[in-house]
C-alpha cells in the first residue's frame, strides 16, 4: 500500500530516499480533521501515536504514525495517491516520472499521524497531522525525537510555529514543551488509511487527472501543514 511502518523502515527509507534524488474509505473513525494554522501562529499539539511498535509507550489500541509514498499531479497537488510500485509493480505516476524527471511526478514522502490540538482558542481536538519531509516540515525533528534514548514521543505536549504564507516560503518548527500525564487512548483517532488515496492502477490515469475517482478525507482548501502543491515541506 505503499506505507512505511516502523522507525527502522523509515529511516531507511528516507535515507533510500535522499540517496535516490539527490543530485538529479469506510471507517467507524471520526470524519477526518485535518492540522492547519497560520502564518505566524503558534499551538501545542500532543502526539496520540507513536512512530515505531518497540516504543515503550506504544498504544496497540491507537497503532502507530506512519510514513506514506504518494504522488501528486504537479498541476494540481489535490489529485495525488499512494504509489502502487511496490504492491502492484506498477504505477501511472512513476510511469510519467520515468518518461521526465523534471515534469514533478516523483515520489513523495508524507507524514500521518494523530494529534491532540491545543490551540488556545477551542477545546482541545484530534486531528491528522500531515506535513511531507523535508527540512522545512516538522518531520525530520519528530522522526529525531522518536529515535532519542527515552523513544518516545508521546510522553510530552510540543509546539509547532508557522512561519510563512506562501507555497514555498513556509516552514514549520518543532519545539517540545511540557511533560503530560495524558491518557492516549482516552481520544478517539481518525483512521489514517481512510484519508489516504487508494488508486487501482487501471483508475489512476483518469484519478490524476481528474477524471474522477477520488474518494479519500480531503483535505482543507487552506495550504494545511506540510502541504504545497509541488514541493516537500
Amino acid at each position: 500500500m505503499g506505507l512505511v511502518k516502523g522507525l527502522k523502515s523509515i529511516n531507511a527509507h528516507v535515507e533510500a530516499e535522499e540517496a535516490k534524488f539527490s543530485g538529479k474509505g469506510d471507517s467507524d473513525s471520526p470524519k477526518a480533521k485535518w492540522f492547519k494554522i497560520g502564518d505566524g501562529q503558534t499551538v501545542k499539539v500532543h502526539f496520540l501515536q507513536e512512530l515505531d511498535a518497540d516504543s515503550p509507550n506504544y498504544s496497540q489500541k491507537n497503532d502507530i504514525g506512519f510514513i506514506a509514498v504518494e504522488h501528486s499531479n504537479p498541476k494540481n497537488f489535490r489529485r495525488k495517491a499512494v504509489c502502487t510500485i511496490d504492491d502492484e509493480g506498477v504505477c501511472w505516476a512513476c510511469e510519467q516520472h520515468n518518461k521526465d524527471w523534471k515534469a514533478g511526478w516523483k515520489q513523495k514522502t508524507k507524514l500521518y499521524i494523530n494529534v491532540l490540538v491545543d490551540d488556545g482558542q477551542n477545546e482541545p481536538y484530534v486531528a491528522v497531522l500531515s506535513q511531507g519531509n523535508g527540512p522545512k516540515s516538522v518531520t525530520p525533528l519528530l522522526i529525531e525525537f522518536a529515535s532519542e534514548e527515552e523513544g518516545t514521543i508521546t510522553d510530552k505536549w510540543y509546539k509547532i510555529k508557522r512561519k510563512g504564507a506562501g507555497q514555498t516560503d513556509t516552514s514549520y518548527m518543532l519545539m517540545p514543551s511540557t511533560a503530560s500525564k495524558i491518557n492516549v487512548e482516552d481520544y478517539e483517532l481518525i483512521d489514517l488509511e481512510s484519508v489516504l488515496y487508494n488508486v487501482s492502477y487501471e483508475q489512476q490515469e483518469a484519478h490524476y487527472l481528474d477524471g474522477e475517482v477520488l474518494e479519500a478525507a480531503v483535505e482543507p482548501e487552506l495550504v494545511s501543514a506540510g502541504t504545497s502543491q509541488d514541493t516537500e515541506w
